[in-house]
């Protein structure tokens, strides 16, 4: 998922890409995700001089766990992020300060050789893109409390205010 920039005319440029996630396994974001399959990508770059400005709207399938009844489920991901990429050749220490970034999802990204990967950029949106507390679905009822059944599969025998040797009871008076 590479942009050669010296090959690029001055001007807007439309790509498709698609590419397994593991080929950035050395991405700490990566980590967070359980991608299933393939990641498609469209990413629009304009070109201004040696200057690349990206944006990425990037489709996923992503395996997660329901933070109410702990069953797994696939979950359909978007994402879209901007960034300006420059040679690194023009890094400036003191300089560096200076970038003024539009808004969150655009940022200066540095490359390398006259190539920008988009690799890093797109798994850390969908990573950022990922629910912090996954639902298998809206009305998700959870687990008893008491007894641990999937209230999804159906209701368990479990009485309202009924003690089960509650390790903490003493601290809860």
């Amino acid at each position: 998922m590479q942009i050669s920039v010296p090959r690029l005319r001055t001007g807007r440029h439309i790509f498709k890409f698609q590419f397994s996630p593991d080929e950035y396994t050395e991405i700490e974001a990566g980590d967070a995700v359980d991608f299933r399959g393939d990641v498609e990508v469209v990413a629009t770059a304009h070109k201004m001089g040696m200057q690349l400005f990206v944006t990425t709207e990037a489709q996923a399938t992503v395996a997660l766990e329901c933070a109410r009844c702990l069953e797994p489920f696939v979950l359909p991901l978007a994402a879209t992020a901007g960034a300006l990429y420059v040679p690194e050749e023009t890094f400036d220490r003191a300089e560096s300060r200076t970038h003024v970034i539009e808004s969150e999802s655009e940022r200066v990204m540095y490359y390398r050789q006259g190539v920008v990967d988009l690799g890093e950029q797109v798994i850390e949106s969908l990573a950022l893109a990922a629910p912090r507390k996954p639902l298998c679905r809206a009305d998700c009822h959870g687990i008893c409390p008491r007894c641990g059944q999937n209230l999804n599969e159906g209701g368990c025998d479990c009485r309202p205010g009924e003690d089960f040797g509650h390790p903490f009871r003493r601290l809860l008076r």
